[in-house]
C-alpha cells in the first residue's frame, strides 16, 4: 500500500469553483482562508483574459472574497509566459481586452499589426474567441 505524499500547493479555478455568475459560492470564502492559513502556495486560475490580475483582485473583493494578486493566475498570463518562452521580447498583433494587452507588455512585447511575430486572439466583451498563436 502506498502512503500518499502531503500536498505541497493548491491550484483552484475561479469560475464555477469560487463564484458563479458574479456571486460567491457557499463556503469560497472559508475555503480561501484555509488556503491562507495553511501557508502553502496556491493559484486561483481563470480562462478568463478580459481582466488582469488586479482587477480580478478587486472584483473578487467587492464579493468579499480576499484573493491577493499574486495568487491570480489568467490565461493571459498563461499565454504572456508562453510567448516570452518561444521568443522574448517579440511582436504580436492582439484581440483583446486589458488582461491580454498588459500581460503582453509586462513581458517586453510590442504590439503591432505591422509584421508581428504572433497573432494573439483572446476573449473580449463583444466577441467570444479564446487565444490562437501563429508563426
Amino acid at each position: 500500500m502506498s502512503t500518499r505524499k502531503p500536498i505541497e500547493s493548491w491550484l483552484t479555478d475561479m469560475d464555477g469553483v469560487l463564484i458563479h455568475e458574479g456571486i460567491p459560492i457557499p463556503g469560497a470564502d472559508a475555503f480561501l482562508n484555509r488556503l491562507k492559513e495553511s501557508g502553502k502556495p496556491f493559484l486561483v486560475l481563470t480562462n478568463n483574459s478580459i481582466y488582469t490580475p488586479r482587477d480580478l483582485h478587486a472584483r473578487l473583493a467587492r464579493m468579499g472574497l480576499n484573493v491577493p494578486v499574486e495568487n491570480i493566475w489568467t490565461s493571459a498570463l498563461a499565454t504572456a509566459k508562453f510567448l516570452s518562452d518561444q521568443r522574448p521580447n517579440g511582436t504580436a498583433y492582439v484581440i483583446g481586452e486589458a488582461g491580454l494587452t498588459t500581460a503582453l507588455h509586462d513581458i517586453g512585447y510590442v504590439l503591432t499589426d505591422v509584421d508581428p511575430d504572433y497573432v494573439v486572439l483572446g476573449e473580449t466583451r463583444t466577441t467570444k474567441t479564446y487565444f490562437a498563436l501563429a508563426c
